[in-house]
Parts: C-alpha cells; structure tokens; sequence
C-alpha cells in the first residue's frame, strides 16, 4: 500500500494542512507520494525533504511547522509590488484588490463576465463604477493601472527568501528522500496542466510524458532555416503593402509575393531534407525546483506569473484545485487529501451591495447576481467536488480519505500567528475526527467525521479561540480593526486596557479547557500543546505586557507571609498580640491597620446576672458605709453580712463568665490605618514572589505598587507585635519594612 499525500491550494489557508499533516504523522502514515498545489505546493516541498531520522528540527513536517510559526503579518508571506506602491489612492486598485482576496475561483469573476460577451463587458464596467465618480475619473483611474504595465498586485518575494534559505530548505533532500513529488502548474500560453516533480522535471498531465526542450536544429541545418525565417518576414511585408497598394500596383506586388512563396516552397524542401539527414536533439525540459513551486503558488492576479523553460506559468489550482488523479498516477493506493478551504456553498450575496439575497426572483437579483452565482459561486463549487467525489468513484483500489476544515476564519492572504495556531490546531482535530469516522464506517465516513467534530467539540474549540483572539487585543490594550478586505490592521493602534474583556477572556479560557478535556474524554486527539490554550495569551504580531492569569498560591495565614505566599482578600496577617493587620482590600491597596478593642453591651441573657450583681455591690457599699459607724456590738454581724454578700457576688460573677462565654458581649473593634501602598484599582493579587519581591497586581495583572525587593530569594514578611511589618531575608537581614 503506497499512501499519497495530497495538499489543495488556498492561499495563506495553508496552516489547516499543517496541522492535519503532523496528525496522520503521528500515527505513523507518511507518504510516499506527495502532491500540491498554489500553497500546497510550498508544504509539499518541504514535506518531500522527509524526516530523516527525526532529530533534525529543521526537516520534513517539524521544520515546516517552524516555517508557518515564524510568520507574523502578511509581509513575512507577499509583498506589494513596487509599481503598485507607486500608484497611491486608486479606486480601481481597491477594487481590484478584494477580487485578488477573495477564494480561489471568486478571483476569475471578472474574467467570467467578460466571456458573456457585451452583456459581461457592461456588467464589468458597471462593478468598476461602483468604486468612481465619473467618465473622466474613470479613465484617470485606469491610467494608473495600465500605465503601470504590471502583471500582478503582489510579489512571492518573502516565500521565494525562505525557499532561498538552505537552513529551511534543503534540496538534496527533497531529491533524495524518495518520495514522490507533483507540483501542480498551468502554462498560460498553451492552457496545459503539467506538475514539477521532485527531480526538477516538468511532466505533462498524462503524468507519462515530459515537457521536451524546444528542439535545436543540427548546424547544417541552420543556414537553411534563417533563410526561410527571412524570406517569410519579406512577405509578410508585401502583404501589409499589398492591403494598402492602389488598384495599379497589386499585381507587381502579388507577382512578388508568389515568386517568394516559391523561395519558401524550395528552402522547406532543403530543410526536411536536412532535418532527415541530420535529425534534430531533444531533451526533458528540467527547471529550477524553487521556481515551480513558485510558479504553482503564483494565484494570478495577486502573483506574478513564473517562467518555466518557454511559457509562463500560475497556480495550479486555475485547473485543478486538489491533484487527487496525479497522486494515483504516480502509484499512490491509500490517499489522504487535505484541502486548505472549506467547499460548501455560502448564503448567496449580491454581486453589488453584498447583501443577502432571499431569492434570484425578479425584482430581487439581477443580471449580475446570477452571473455572480452561476460562475463565482456554483461552478467553482462544482469543480471542487467533481475532484473529491468524481460521479463514477475512484478506480478499484483507490481508497481516498478527504479531509477539509469546517469554516474559514481568515481569507487566502491573511497571515497571523495567532489564527495560524488555531488553524492548524484545527487541522489536527479535523484530521482525527475524520481518520476515526474512516475507521468506523468507510462509506459514510463525511458525514459521521461532522458528527465527532460536533460532538467532541471540535467545532466549539475552534471558534472559542478565534472569540479569545479577539478579545486578547482589547485586554491587552490593543484595538483591532480590519481593513476594507477584512483581513487585521497591523500594526494595531493602542487603547486603554479593557478590564471586561480581560474579564471575559478568563472565562472562555475556563470554558475552553473544560471543552478540551470533555473532547478528550470523548476519544478525540488534541495536539500535545492544548493544554496550555487556556492557561496562556494566544500568539499576536504584538507582544503582551502581562500575564494571562493571576499570580496563585497558598494563602498566608498568622504573622507572615513565606515565599510564594498570597494575601486573601480583607483577611490578611496579623501581629502575635493581635493588636496589628497587614491586609490586602478589595479596592486593591495594602493597608497596615492598628486594631483597638473595647467591650460592648452585654446580650440579653447575661443582663440580668450583672444588674444582680450590681445590686449586691450596692448592698456591700451601702453595708460598709454602717460598719463605719455601728458600735462594737453592731459591727461583727454587719461584717457577717458583708461575707455573705461577697460569697454570693462571687457566685454570680461565676454565672456572669459562663453566661458571657455562651453569649458573648458586643466587642467594639477599631481600626486604624498606620500605613498603606496607595494603590486603588480592580483587586488582582499580593504576592510574595519566590524572588522576594512584595507585589501588588490590579485585575489586568498588571504590577500596582512593589517592595522592591527582588534579588533577595526566600525572603519572608513579619508582622511584628511594635506595629512594624518587615521583609527578612533567610540570613535574618531586614530589607524592607513600612517604617523604611
């Protein structure tokens, strides 16, 4: 069993195959045949450079990955072309760039209206005056364009460095690896699909004959052909006089022109004869490796076309999205396709206003509209599935597994690290779904892979990323716009940090790890990387200035904080005797408060105990005052009485202290504030960092007010019973405290 690996085009949408390609290689199918097309061609490439023995990180699908994580905005992908740079503020450029942005077969729109003849040709001119004033400024406009000469709106340049660069691809490799490799091109001059083959050579759709060099005549033969070459030229003179000669001269210059034809006639005769004589050489055509891929990743329009031996050549994917047939020519049995886009048909939307449209009734669409549809959208649709699910099916032994994301979050010329990770991450997913469907039930394998990716959460992950990707601009102060093609303005202009969204990323990021795991639970693979998608930012062309999460660890309890330690929201630390607090407030300050305590009221049920006692105590008073003055007969039994009443005061003061243990009195608690860190904001957390830094952080994570004193590790905070709160280091050394 040879398996093929086939790769579509799609632009930028390329990072899904790279994520489906590290799954299938982690369940160790690898190809022996690989073919691609537009960016498929670019993964092909260096997929065909093998793995060698898998400890080089540079090679095969690893180095790959490491090429498409690099790529930041869409500078490290195409660049403007200089002539474009040049033409400033043109309308028809606009208009001509969100043609060149949109899907593979949206871009021939234009061209498919022109082959309707006057009816396409007024359509054309009327999408074109959508974007200007008038006559006069539509000329200005497309003087622009067409005195620019240009072929194309982008160059490949920022591709064609890294293809360059030996450290990133390695050439002998590919040549050596010994797989199989088509890269899919169309010659505009003769309208051929042919495909570049690990080798350099070019070989024709048949993928039985290769593409000759023109054939060079012997040098006897030589001579003969200029002669005719010049004798033709002389006619073709005479015939332009001939159409402009007056009545009196054409027959002189007809007579001229058959004693020509003579000369011709005589001079082929010698040149077959010659030709037989001494026969003509040729040999397959080979070309540049670099420049085929090149040339298949050339998306006209948006590239410039790439000449190969005589004829120009585009995108492969003009004629063949998937090169599903060139991989079973090539010996491939067991094919696994990956296509970079999703196929299925969009709600239909005027081909003007971009509107949805309910119908193509009268009064509802118009001519453009199902032009629009019909080309753009039907036939393009068509042909994709003509090449995945041919009406006839694959011939005997052919067993074709396609594998395709389930909706585009960014068109085929936008580049992002962030959305490159969740894409490929979708490809792993998408791929896994549908090699289990495979296995569980062959002939229906389409459908029951939808259901897993819908079931096992596939779905909801990838657009709960892309959601957190958004929202991480706005925590992270950044303001994120798209421009009128709909792809992100970079750089991003900055903004106040929004607090909310922070908020918000925190729970999706809980929601997705609960969705990653419950996937898991299900039986379906994630990449080794997932699970730090909720615990970290997800990538951005700008750097984040905080951490994602809040600083966490045990809570400090009694009278210090030790490395690592966190304060708990208004319940903090305290010194031994009770009579200090270091607390962490909600409104995020640090504050040392001094705590005084005074007794309150009694409760209910004690209070009739004291005013007993009381009145005792009165009676004592009022006993001593007659002891005073009794006389010594008198005064042994008043004193009797006085003991009698302290025995009983002291009973009652018993029943007093169990009663007040039961039933506490009120305790009056003030608190003083002697010291604070000035720091009202959102509460994040206080920390004592392992580095020995006291740190206090807002909701955003962002550092409000510190100690400074880092450098000093394993330090520990006190707070201390004369009301001073210090930071020790473990030799016992001071390096902070509130009193400084």
């Amino acid at each position: 069993m040879a398996v093929g690996l086939v790769l579509s085009g799609g632009g930028a949408r390329g990072d899904f195959q790279v994520g489906a390609v590290r799954y299938l290689y982690e369940r160790n199918i690898k190809p022996t045949v690989i073919t691609g097309t537009s960016v498929g061609a670019i993964n092909a490439i260096k997929l065909t450079e093998g793995e060698g023995d898998g400890n080089d990180a540079t090679r095969g699908l690893r180095g790959l990955m490491g090429i498409w994580r690099e790529l930041k905005t869409s500078a490290d992908m195409w660049k403007e072309e200089a002539w474009l740079v040049n033409v400033q503020n043109s309308e028809i450029i606009k208009f001509l760039n969100e043609s060149a942005g949109r899907q593979l077969g949206t871009v021939a729109l234009e061209v498919a209206k022109l082959g309707l003849g006057p009816i396409g040709w007024a359509w054309v001119a009327y999408d074109i005056a959508q974007v200007v004033g008038d006559l006069d400024e539509l000329k200005r406009e497309l003087g622009k364009v067409v005195n620019a000469q240009a072929r194309s709106l982008y160059n490949l340049g920022p591709i064609l460095a890294k293809l360059n660069d030996p450290a990133k691809l390695d050439l002998n490799k590919v040549r050596q690896s010994g797989i199989k490799l088509r890269l899919g091109v169309v010659a505009l001059e003769s309208g051929a699909l042919r495909y570049v083959t690990e080798t350099g050579q070019l070989m024709e759709r048949d993928s039985v004959s290769y593409v000759q060099t023109g054939p060079m005549l012997a040098p006897e033969c030589r001579p003969i052909a200029d002669t005719i070459k010049n004798l033709e030229l002389s006619r073709a003179n005479l015939q332009e006089e001939l159409h402009r000669a007056a009545t009196g001269e054409k027959a002189q210059l007809v007579a001229q022109i058959r004693d020509l034809n003579a000369q011709i006639s005589h001079q082929s005769n010698l040149l077959s004869a010659c030709k037989a004589a001494h026969p003509s050489q040729t040999n397959p055509l080979n070309v540049s490796l670099i420049q085929g891929t090149l040339a298949s990743a050339s998306i006209p329009l948006a590239f410039p076309p790439v000449k190969l031996g005589g004829e120009n050549y585009v995108d492969g994917g003009v004629r063949e999205i998937a090169p599903i047939q060139s991989a079973i020519q090539a010996g491939a049995t067991e094919i696994y396709a990956v296509l970079a886009s999703d196929s299925r048909m969009d709600p239909a939307r005027s081909a003007i206003g971009g509107h949805l449209l309910p119908s193509f009734d009268v009064g509802v669409a118009n001519v453009g509209d199902v032009i629009n549809r019909s080309t753009s959208d039907i036939m393009t649709n068509e042909i994709v599935l003509n090449e995945v699910e041919p009406h006839n099916g694959w011939s005997p032994g052919i067993n074709v597994t396609i594998i395709q994301p389930d909706n585009d979050i960014h068109d085929i010329m936008t580049i992002d690290p962030g959305l490159i990770d969740i894409r490929m991450a979708h490809g792993y997913m998408r791929a896994d779904d549908t090699y289990q469907a495979k296995q569980a039930n062959a002939a229906n394998y389409r459908q029951v892979a939808e259901e897993y990716s819908r079931d096992r959460n596939t779905i909801l992950i990838y657009e709960t990323r892309h959601e957190i990707w958004k929202l991480e601009y706005a925590a992270n102060g950044f303001k994120l716009e798209y421009d009128s093609n709909g792809r992100p303005v970079h750089p991003a202009q900055r903004m106040e940090a929004s607090l909310q969204a922070m908020r918000e990323v925190r729970a999706l990021k809980n929601i997705l790890r609960d969705l990653v795991r419950e996937r898991q639970q299900k039986g379906g693979y994630v990449p080794s990387e997932a699970e730090s998608w909720s615990t970290t930012w997800e990538r951005h062309p700008w750097a984040p200035e905080r951490g994602l999460w809040l600083s966490t660890g045990p809570v400090a309890q009694g009278d210090d904080m030790l490395p690592g330690e966190t304060l708990a929201f208004e319940q903090g630390i305290h010194s031994p005797n009770g009579q200090y607090s270091f607390v962490f407030q909600g409104d995020g300050n640090l504050v040392l408060y001094k705590i005084t305590r005074t007794t309150g009221a009694l409760s209910s049920q004690c209070r009739p105990i004291a005013t007993e006692i009381e009145n005792l105590q009165n009676n004592v008073a009022f006993l001593q005052a007659e002891l005073s003055t009794a006389s010594p007969r008198e005064k042994p039994g008043i004193i009797a009485e006085i003991r009698q009443l302290n025995t009983l005061i002291g009973q009652k003061q018993t029943a007093l202290n169990n009663c007040n243990v039961t039933y506490p009195p009120q305790v009056n608690i003030q608190r003083t504030a002697i010291w604070a860190s000035g720091t009202g904001a959102p509460a994040g957390v206080c920390i004592m960092q392992p580095d020995g830094n006291l740190v206090v952080y807002d909701e955003l994570n962002r550092s409000r007010w510190h100690s400074n004193t880092f450098n000093n590790p394993g330090s520990r905070l006190v707070v201390q019973d004369d009301g001073n709160v210090v930071i020790y280091r473990p030799d016992g050394r001071a390096v902070w405290s509130t009193r400084g």
